[in-house]
């Protein structure tokens, strides 16, 4: 990249932006929050129109994309207190700590995804100006009707000192010093237990590749699990990395199952006016490919129609049981139980995400022992369906996806106060002035062997694991082993003695 570019230059300018700490002020980013805001709504016709124009996409389905974009943009806004903040900024100069301070980022570079593609934008980019951050939006050249819309509409409202957006960023020396939001990236993310994490705290990684899993015991509600799940699966045009990608039935409720799924799913595409949807081409024509080669195996039978198709799956050892679908297709797999569910089929961990349909207990158990992103029990909210997979190596936050703690860093500042003084020091005038605070080895000792507070759990301190167990055997076999023993021995000892007499006679 040239270094006299216009995309450089303005970088140049986000850059120094940085330094001065422009972005930081409360005022500020409340301004550029209110500014953004004021300009989506106004532009509400022409947004919604590119939206309709690249997904095909329902009414309602571009309405809800919509007004979840300008919730989160809202729901940002709220999160700054000015009279808060100004408080928890000057409280060391009144003695208090300051322990929840964070600094922003610095710089935010926003790689979005194809899917939902206005929510994907706007919402990193309110979470990242809430969070006092300068931001790069990466848009491609005539990609979409709403890129085109966007790159018209954003630089106009918003400060060109801390904002620009550019085709691509070639320059790695930027993405080191960045936090890159990156909704595209295609390899796996690592979990927040994972030691990887060390290394990627400037990567927002979305988990695009991590599958969603459904599973419908026999104890659920199967027209409400039926329902749901064909309504997340054809939604947006399948698209969404929260569509389940498989769904796991028990072997009692399949046959019902499925005919509801068919129901919903034919009800769903007849009152909708156009039957052809555009999804990710790539994508849907993997699964496409894959489910077509798995019928000529006869691994799988399917039902449906040109929109939409629920795949039988008859042979567990096909890929379709491994893969991320893209598009209207709805691999449903049986299982015998709960135990099968989970431990039969080897899953990522975590799932991105994982929805249980089944009474209150099961349901617990399903979420208790499959390790997901996030569960969700008896429903599959619509904030899932809309926007980027999340970044499995933070906190889920499955409203807005991003938020402003994970565009930021904890700074805590101490206040100014007088520390206490374990065993004096500080010469002759800080043992003056902290003469209370002074502690002897004694009283240090006596901190330190204090005990812990009880659980609270029943005790016995007389017995311990297995004299209990023991004194529990021998009561068993003195009240219930004995007593029988005894009896049958006087039952025989008594039938000998008569016939032993029976005999003398």
């Amino acid at each position: 990249m040239s270094s006299s570019s216009p995309d450089t230059t303005a970088i140049e300018r986000l850059q120094d932006a940085v330094t001065d700490g422009r972005a930081e002020n409360i005022r500020y980013r409340q301004n550029q929050l209110q500014s953004l805001h004021a300009r989506l709504r106004d532009e509400a016709g022409s947004l919604c129109g590119a939206l309709a124009r690249d997904s095909q996409a329902s009414g309602a389905e571009v309405e809800t994309e919509y007004y979840l974009a300008m919730d989160a943009v809202r729901h940002f806004y709220d999160s700054l207190d000015f009279k808060a903040e100004h408080e928890r900024e000057y409280a060391v100069t009144h003695g208090r700590d300051n322990a929840t301070r964070r600094l922003g980022a610095g710089l935010v570079v926003v790689r979005p995804t194809s899917h939902t593609r206005f929510y994907s934008i706007v919402t990193p980019l309110a979470a990242a100006i809430s969070a006092g951050n300068c931001v790069i939006v990466e848009l491609q050249d005539a990609l979409l009707q709403v890129d085109s819309v966007l790159r018209k509409l954003l630089p106009a409202v918003l400060d060109v000192n801390t904002f620009c957006l550019t085709k691509t960023i070639a320059d790695s020396s930027i993405l080191e010093t960045a936090l890159l939001v990156d909704q595209t990236s295609a390899s796996s993310p690592p979990s927040p237990s994972s030691n990887a994490n060390r290394s990627l705290t400037n990567q927002l990684l979305s988990a695009t590749t991590t599958r969603t899993v459904a599973i419908v015991d026999r104890t659920a509600d199967i027209q409400a699990a039926a329902r749901a799940i064909t309504s997340a699966r054809f939604s947006f045009g399948g698209t969404s990395p929260y569509a389940p990608d498989l769904v796991l039935v028990n072997e009692f409720v399949k046959q019902d199952f499925f005919e509801a799924c068919s129901k919903y799913a034919t009800l769903a595409f007849a009152r909708e006016s156009s039957a052809a949807k555009k999804v990710s081409g790539n994508q849907s024509e993997a699964t496409r490919k894959a489910v077509k080669d798995a019928e000529d195996r006869k691994q799988v039978s399917s039902f449906g129609s040109s929109d939409f198709k629920l795949i039988d799956i008859l042979d567990r050892t096909t890929p379709l049981m491994d893969m991320k679908i893209s598009g209207r297709y709805l691999p449903i797999a049986t299982c015998s139980g709960l135990v099968d569910a989970i431990f039969t089929q080897q899953f990522e961990n975590p799932l991105l995400a994982g929805y249980f349909f089944a009474d209150p207990g099961s349901a617990k158990y399903l979420a208790h022992h499959l390790p997901c992103h996030v569960s969700c029990l008896n429903q599959i909210p619509v904030q899932l369906l809309v926007g980027p997979a999340a970044p499995i190596a933070h906190d889920a936050d499955y409203l807005y996806r991003y938020n402003k703690g994970i565009t930021s860093s904890r700074c805590q500042k101490p206040s100014s106060r007088p520390l206490t003084y374990c065993w004096g020091g500080g010469g002759e005038e800080g043992s003056t002035k902290n003469k209370k605070n002074k502690m002897t080895p004694s009283a240090i000792r006596a901190l330190a062997v204090k005990p812990l507070k009880p659980t609270g759990q029943p005790k016995n301190d007389q017995l311990g694991f297995f004299e209990a167990g023991f004194l529990t055997m021998a009561s068993i076999t003195l009240f219930g082993i004995l007593p029988i023993v005894g009896y049958t021995t006087w039952i025989t000892s008594r039938k000998a003695l008569e016939l032993a007499l029976r005999w003398r006679h």
